[in-house]
């Protein structure tokens, strides 16, 4: 063969050397291609060894066929050409019954078992071997129902039929290992008439079950003190019902929660209510009782039966365990419940949520009766809840027909009676009347309807404001904010974009808040801090009563303190509320705030403001609330007498 030939049989043998290593690429088990002599030119990736290793052992007769390798295991091998110069090697399959037998041995996660018909255990992977902490010898031949805990053995007939009648079965069971631990197992079994083995697939399910019952206790537990929530005690009230069950109800609302919790602060307050609900649980209920806390301050405790005298009777006792002061962090502290209670009463079938309702209108009775009351819901009652639901659907109606408007009281200044700012106040004008708030305000508080009322009233006020303006009489208005609105989010920066594009100064604006409201939450102070420095002042109102503190007019973003008409009332007469409000004038006036006595009503209450240094005041002396048409007559009625 000349040099030519020679190239051209190499290059050749190259290419399809070549070709064959794609191929062996795609192949999906082990190959390699060798030499007759066993030895390796190339291999897949499935194969970890390199070229030129010794693969096969070397023939004995030349002929390709199943040979065995260096380490024993069996190869497949034929010829790639016609003179048998390079060899396809490839490792033949294993047995399926060899690999699931290896599978069953390696397997770490689920536990395999195989039983007799007896139950007892033929076969055991490590992995249950480590679960029960016995080695194969011991648990070979064991009755799987020994290693059951005691209170489940009695699974097993129930279990056993189903396998016989339909071939599978699931058991859950606690398992007693070797360590005297119990674990919570899960089996799944299969049971094979032909060969009367039962095949179990089995896990532990010990940490599963603990962050399930976790999440159900969590699910139907108050987080802070561990007590029913709302959720567990309507459940519970509801499969009472369900059942033909007369339960009865217990609505205890703590008194003045408030302000301890605004005095001492709110982590004092949980503090408060964890104690409380311990001590609520040392209380004897009955059996059939659960206590809960719906949020807040208000517990709620389900009787399963006894009506209206075991109610009663549970309320006292709540009502006893409460005389004892609590120690928190050694302030001793002393609290009472206003307690409503509903029962199932003959003739009159209520749902769960109605009972509910019920025992919180008793409450909210009780509150109103002085606290520290207990009210049981009857027909009176139930015409007074009735009137509510009227006068919230009316509310809901007259939002969406705008039948707010503001009635204008002015404030004047108490020497000559000049108006020098008037106040808002909300009316509900029907077509039979003109409601004043007395009548719905503590319905929409409830309801949750102020932001929406509010919100129409500062569109009027505005509105009015930008009315007098462009007559020439230009006046201070002054718009009260309730705790709902103060919290709606981005209020603050809506009122004062609402006012400059009215083209008005926000400094004409006076928004009047309450201490509850502010005190109520944090976050309330942040919006009247941006207020004011939008230039609105700021006003305290109903100063003197409920939350009042000295503190208060120093730690606020205050401009005007409003004393409470309950000082007023008194003032003429009384030496020590004379002499009270007297220094309070004095220190607003230390203070640099402004003083608007409310409630005038006569001139011997008009004198004695003046003698006390009060200056501004309103009242029904002065002026009633009156709609802007009538502000306007007496508006110019005064630029006339005072041009």
């Amino acid at each position: 063969m000349d040099v030519d030939q020679l190239r051209h049989t190499e290059a050749h043998a190259s290419a399809r050397l070549e070709g064959w290593s794609s191929m062996l690429k795609v192949l999906p088990i082990p190959a390699a291609i060798v030499t007759p002599d066993g030895v390796v030119v190339a291999a897949n990736r499935w194969l970890d060894v390199g070229a030129g290793s010794a693969l096969l052992a070397p023939e004995c007769d030349g002929r390709p066929r199943n040979r065995f390798g260096i380490d024993g295991s069996r190869w497949r091998v034929r010829p790639l050409d016609h003179d048998a110069t390079l060899l396809l090697a490839t490792g033949e399959r294993e047995d399926a019954g060899d690999h699931l037998l290896r599978h069953f041995y390696s397997s770490g996660d689920a536990l395999f078992v195989v039983y007799d018909h007896e139950s007892r255990i033929l076969q055991s992977n490590p992995a249950w071997q480590r679960l029960v902490g016995l080695t194969s010898e011991e648990v070979f031949g064991m009755d799987t129902w020994d290693l059951a805990h005691e209170d489940d053995r009695h699974k097993r007939a129930e279990i056993e039929t189903e396998l016989i009648t339909t071939g599978r079965a699931q058991a859950d069971f606690r398992l007693r290992g070797a360590d005297g631990n119990l674990r919570d197992v899960r089996l799944h079994l299969q049971y094979d008439n032909s060969v009367g083995r039962c095949f179990g697939i089995g896990r532990d399910v010990t940490e599963e079950g603990r962050l399930t019952a976790e999440l159900e206790h969590r699910a139907f537990h108050d987080e802070l003190t561990g007590l029913h929530n709302r959720a567990s005690l309507m459940h519970y009230l509801e499969d009472l019902l369900g059942r033909g069950g007369r339960p009865s109800l217990l609505f205890c609302d703590m008194d003045r929660f408030k302000i301890i919790n605004d005095s001492l602060g709110h982590a004092m307050g949980d503090l408060l209510l964890t104690e409380l609900g311990t001590r609520l649980l040392s209380v004897d209920l009955g059996s059939d009782a659960r206590i809960g806390r719906f949020g807040g301050d208000e517990f709620v405790v389900v009787l399963g039966s006894g009506g209206e005298q075991r109610a009663r009777l549970v309320a006292e006792r709540v009502e006893d365990a409460l005389r004892e002061p609590f120690d928190l962090d050694g302030r001793r502290i002393h609290i009472t419940m206003s307690i409503g209670i509903s029962t199932c009463r003959p003739g009159r079938n209520r749902t769960a949520e109605e009972l509910l309702g019920d025992a919180d209108t008793a409450a909210y009775e009780a509150k109103a009766r002085g606290r520290e009351q207990c009210v049981v819901f009857d027909d009176q009652l139930q015409a007074v809840a009735q009137r509510r639901l009227d006068v919230e659907e009316g509310l809901r109606t007259a939002i969406s027909n705008m039948e707010f408007e503001p009635f204008f009281q002015p404030i004047v200044t108490v020497h000559d009676g000049s108006i020098v700012a008037a106040e808002a106040l909300v009316r509900w004008r029907t077509p039979e009347r003109v409601i004043s708030p007395g009548e719905f305000l503590d319905v929409a508080e409830d309801a949750g309807l102020m932001p929406e009322i509010g919100k129409i009233m500062i569109d009027a006020t505005i509105a009015a404001a930008a009315h007098f303006a462009a007559l020439g009489s230009p006046i201070t208005m002054s718009i009260n904010a309730s705790d709902a609105e103060l919290h709606v989010p981005g209020f603050g920066e809506a009122l004062i974009s609402q006012v400059a594009q009215a083209g008005l100064d926000a400094s004409s604006f006076l928004i009047e808040i309450t201490e509850s409201a502010v005190l109520a939450t944090d976050s309330a102070l942040p919006v009247l801090r941006r207020l004011r420095d939008a230039g609105f002042r700021i006003g305290l109102d109903d100063f003197g009563t409920g939350y009042s503190s000295l503190a208060h007019l120093r730690e606020l973003p205050i401009d005007v303190v409003k004393v409470d008409r309950s000082f007023v009332a008194d003032l003429p007469t009384d030496p020590v509320t004379h002499a009270l409000t007297a220094s309070l004038v004095s220190l607003c006036a230390a203070l640099g705030l402004d003083v608007v006595m409310e409630g005038i009503e006569t001139k011997a209450q008009a004198e004695a403001v003046l003698e006390i240094g009060g200056t501004v005041a309103q009242g029904y002396l002065f002026h009633r609330p009156m709609p802007i048409s009538d502000l306007e007559v007496a508006l110019a009625a005064e630029r006339s007498t005072h041009p």
